[in-house]
């Protein structure tokens, strides 16, 4: 089935006119060198003088053998038709912007493996488009997985970096990035699929981050056994986003101009602690420390353990430890410094 779908690309006949190309060459040194015992410097001149369409014989009287005769005969003829063949393609492929758009892929795939830290969104449906906005529009750095000719058409459009393959597939997962990568979000048609690119997912690189829809309520739990960190049902969420909206209105749209607005004077925003900040082992309340992000505009609105658990009152009596995320409010500007401060390399001593 891939040979028959590749077999349509002009650039993959190409390549299989190379290929017949060198097993024609090798074929033709063989028979020289082995069969009419020539030298290979002999039988390498003789099959550049028959591609070269030049003519002449490498070995004195080779005209006079009749083995000699009827297998150049043959070989001239193969040689003209793959050649004749390959001319053919190559114009093909010059014409139609086949080998543009290789060339192209190459230069892409290339840029996809110099990614480290990168999301891995797998469907470009309704739901993948407004996920690959939000991510552009956080400029957060992402891979699109799509083989649906007519969304593979929409990303040419774009300038999103993408892989045409199916998801489901290893090889296509580590085209993409996977074991370099810091999360997948698979949102294709089916939960069957979701669920062969989560255990796909989840096999090539067990720390992976792993968010996931489900269409129907018995999918969630097979999605979360094969590895799903979260999965989300667009029915439920939507149904509650609906009810909220009509029971509080004013709290939704508040909620959704913070999180999801462009040009905002409040942002939220999530910082986990890194190994070596200068906050690792400290309590961010007190005299001092509380006081640096207040200065800054910053206000702290909760904390996630490493181990999952949220804190939510009493947050200047908790000792920050690496992994810890904080969930901060306030200006761009004034979270971008306090993330640069919360995140800093400097010396971590922990309390004993």
């Amino acid at each position: 089935m891939r040979i028959r779908q590749d077999w349509h690309s002009p650039v993959y006949q190409i390549k299989i006119v190379f290929l017949m190309l060198i097993i024609l060459i090798v074929l033709g040194v063989s028979f020289y060198n082995v069969v009419l015992k020539w030298s290979l410097r002999e039988a390498l001149l003789q099959i550049v003088l028959t591609i070269s369409t030049l003519g002449g014989e490498a070995h004195p009287g080779a005209v006079n053998n009749p083995v000699y005769v009827w297998f150049s005969i043959f070989y001239i003829i193969a040689i003209l038709l793959v050649v004749l063949w390959g001319i053919s393609l190559l114009i093909e492929a010059t014409v139609s912007g086949a080998l543009v758009y290789y060339w192209g892929t190459l230069r892409m795939e290339k840029r996809i493996d110099q990614l480290s830290g990168h999301y891995i969104l797998c469907g470009y449906g309704r739901m993948g488009h407004e996920i690959a906005a939000q991510f552009t529009r956080a400029k957060q750095t992402f891979v699109v997985v799509e083989h649906n000719p007519v969304q593979i058409r929409n990303l040419e459009a774009t300038q999103i970096l993408f892989i045409n393959g199916d998801a489901r597939e290893d090889d296509i997962l580590l085209r993409a990035g996977i074991r370099k990568a810091k999360g997948v979000v698979a949102v294709a048609a089916t939960d069957e699929e979701n669920v062969y690119i989560t255990l796909s997912a989840r096999v090539l690189n067990p720390d992976l981050h792993i968010v996931t829809r489900s269409s129907n309520p018995s999918g969630e739990a097979k999605l979360e056994r094969a590895g799903a960190n979260q999965v989300f049902s667009p029915y439920i969420i939507g149904g509650r986003r609906m009810a909220q909206a009509i029971l509080r209105p004013t709290v939704v749209d508040f909620i959704d101009t913070i999180v999801h607005g462009e040009q905002m004077e409040l942002v939220l925003e999530e910082i986990t602690v890194q190994e070596g900040a200068e906050f690792c082992g400290m309590t961010i309340g007190g005299k001092s420390r509380q006081s640096d992000i207040e200065h800054l505009g910053v206000h702290l609105l909760g904390i996630t353990t490493l181990n999952g658990e949220t804190l939510l009152r009493n947050l200047h009596e908790h000792a920050l430890q690496e992994g810890d995320t904080l969930i901060l409010l306030g200006s761009p500007d004034a979270v971008r410094e306090a993330t640069e401060h919360l995140i800093s390399g400097k010396s971590c001593n922990l309390p004993k």
